[in-house]
């Protein structure tokens, strides 16, 4: 690899996109240049958005950096892969039979069919009884195509493809090389989930809990009744983790409050690690930690590294990736930005260097494809030159015939110079008269629309009963438009309300809603017969007498639908 080699990393996690820009010097170190985070929508429900949210995240990082293209190494989020440690007992002990075992052992292991994902193997040690460790990694197909996609349409040039979990094991194993002979722990406290990562000199363990950061803020949003975006700036700002009943609790309520929750939340994400040591001890032999490190955006949330040291009951250091890389002034802003996540970032940045590294191919079948193409250019490319000699003969040929073409299509050009100015006059008529049609129609709705509701209103005030009822609403029919989604024309178009009230507890009770009722069926705004009578009505809250009113709902279609303004 040729020395002082420039490559981005690009860290796609649930709830921020991460851009780091290293030096990759001679003897496997590496130097930070600079780095860029931006935020992602919190809403699950725009997922579906998220390729389009790292494009333009993308494109405005290398729009501030000048940069075109880029060789990339991309992180992929640990909630977005599947991960499983399986413990393969080789016949003989020999480890070299594992590729006879690993198609039939990823039918069992990987919950997807084998060809709707894309996935790999990595050997990770093998203990003494001769039992090998082996990790699968797994993504869907699609998933991983529309996040590629996003980021080579930025102008990146894909060269690696890695999970959070193996970024962070070489990250470790290239900071901490004092640790190579005992048994460590990584916690990382991402936004959707805590990833666990053991190393140790005979195996490797890793689970994904899904439980992280957003629990919390969903947790504070639904305690405090307010909107995510709000109970995580809250988090960010006032939060902490409260450390129990031997501990003084934050004099503010609200800190108080917040402490709280986060310490009830992470207690089932720390019952979570606690099992899964269990595990790791028990069925896949493994040895207690002897250093636990913490690190992911959550790692910096007040009194995390000690809540986890009291229930774990080992201390609890934060991880230091950059004990393994030096790195640049202009990153200084980054670092101070992410104390506590940079590991998935530089365990990228090394798998482009000499330092000892995990590689796994994740490249899904279009990227496949172009690495392939690459390959094959000095051959087409000699297939380029004679294909173009050929051409050159034929062009001369071709200057001589067009010569004679030039001289017919001269003539009549001439002709269709005249027939064009004449067609384009025609189009500019039309034009103005289909806009003058639009603006009629538009001033004809606009009266319409005018006197439809107060027309409305009047006839509700006029059909209601002087006593016992009152309206409280008046709503059209139907669902909301999607946000970003523009509403068809027909869907527009207002053709029932729904009506909602109260009424007062009466002798006659629910009656009083059958009168209003009655009352429209004689109007001229609204219309619907006997038979359709049963339909209107489609709440009527029941008197029990433990309230002085009760609610009612009517869904009455109009006679005349109402198009709003166009």
């Amino acid at each position: 690899m040729a020395s002082h080699k420039k490559i981005l990393v690009l860290d796609l996690g649930m709830q921020s996109l991460r851009v780091a820009e290293f030096l990759v010097l001679e003897g496997g170190t590496i130097k930070l240049l600079r780095g860029a985070r931006r935020e992602l929508l919190m809403d699950p429900s725009l997922e579906q958005s998220r390729p389009d949210q790292i494009r333009q995240s993308l494109l405005e990082i290398l729009g501030e950096w000048k940069i075109r293209s880029a060789e990339t190494v991309c992180i992929l989020p640990a909630h977005s892969v599947f991960t499983r440690v399986v413990p393969l007992d080789i016949p003989a002990g020999d480890a070299s039979q594992i590729k006879d075992l690993i198609g039939f052992e990823a039918q069992q292991n990987i919950p997807f069919p084998l060809e709707e994902v894309v996935w790999d193997y990595v050997s990770m040690g093998q203990n003494p009884a001769g039992v090998v460790n082996v990790a699968f990694v797994a993504v869907k197909t699609d998933l991983l195509e529309s996040l590629c996609n996003a980021v080579g349409s930025a102008g990146l040039k894909i060269v690696g493809i890695s999970v959070a979990p193996l970024a962070l094991l070489d990250a470790f194993r290239n900071c901490y090389p004092e640790c190579a002979d005992s048994t460590s722990l990584l916690l990382d406290i991402g936004s959707r989930t805590s990833n666990m990562v053991i190393a140790s000199p005979g195996s490797f363990f890793s689970r994904n809990i899904p439980s992280g950061g957003l629990a919390v803020t969903s947790a504070i949003a639904k305690e405090l009744h307010v909107e995510p975006e709000l109970a995580e700036q809250l988090k960010i700002t006032r939060g902490s983790v409260s450390l129990g009943a031997g501990f003084e609790a934050p004099e503010d309520p609200v800190e108080a409050n917040l402490a709280r929750m986060a310490r009830q939340t992470l207690l089932k994400t720390q019952a979570d690690i606690s099992r899964s040591l269990s595990y790791y001890r028990t069925a896949m032999g493994g040895t207690e930690p002897n250093l636990i490190l913490l690190t992911g955006g959550m790692a910096s949330l007040p009194y995390l590294a000690e809540f986890f040291s009291d229930k774990l009951q080992k201390e609890v250091s934060f991880f230091e990736p950059l004990r393994g890389a030096a790195h640049a002034d202009p990153a200084t802003p980054f670092l101070e930005a992410n104390p506590n996540n940079l590991g998935e970032l530089i365990g990228g940045a090394f798998q482009q260097s000499n330092a000892p590294h995990t590689t796994v191919d994740l490249f899904p079948p279009f990227l496949k494809r172009k690495r392939e193409l690459s390959k094959r250019l000095p051959y087409l490319a000699t297939v380029g030159v004679l294909l173009l000699v050929t051409l050159f003969s034929w062009y001369a040929f071709a200057l001589h015939a067009t010569k004679l073409t030039l001289e017919k299509t001269g003539n009549l050009s001439n002709q269709l110079k005249d027939t064009t100015i004449l067609a384009e006059g025609i189009q500019q008529a039309q034009s103005k008269i289909e806009a003058n049609q639009k603006t009629g129609e538009a001033f004809l709705a606009l009266v319409q629309l005018r006197e439809a509701y107060p027309d409305i209103l009047a006839e509700l005030s006029s059909k209601i009963p002087d006593r016992f009822l009152w309206i409280t609403e008046i709503l059209p029919a139907g669902e909301a438009p999607q946000k970003g989604i523009p509403p068809k024309a027909q869907d527009a178009i207002l053709k029932t309300l729904v009506i909602k009230g109260l009424y007062l507890d009466n002798p006659r009770q629910a009656a009083v809603i059958d009168d209003f009722v009655n009352a429209l069926q004689s109007s001229t705004i609204f219309a619907f017969d006997e038979k359709e009578k049963s339909k209107i009505i489609t709440q009527r809250g029941s008197p029990s007498g433990d309230y002085w009113a009760y609610p009612f709902s009517l869904r009455i279609p109009l006679r005349n639908p109402v198009t709003p303004l166009p």
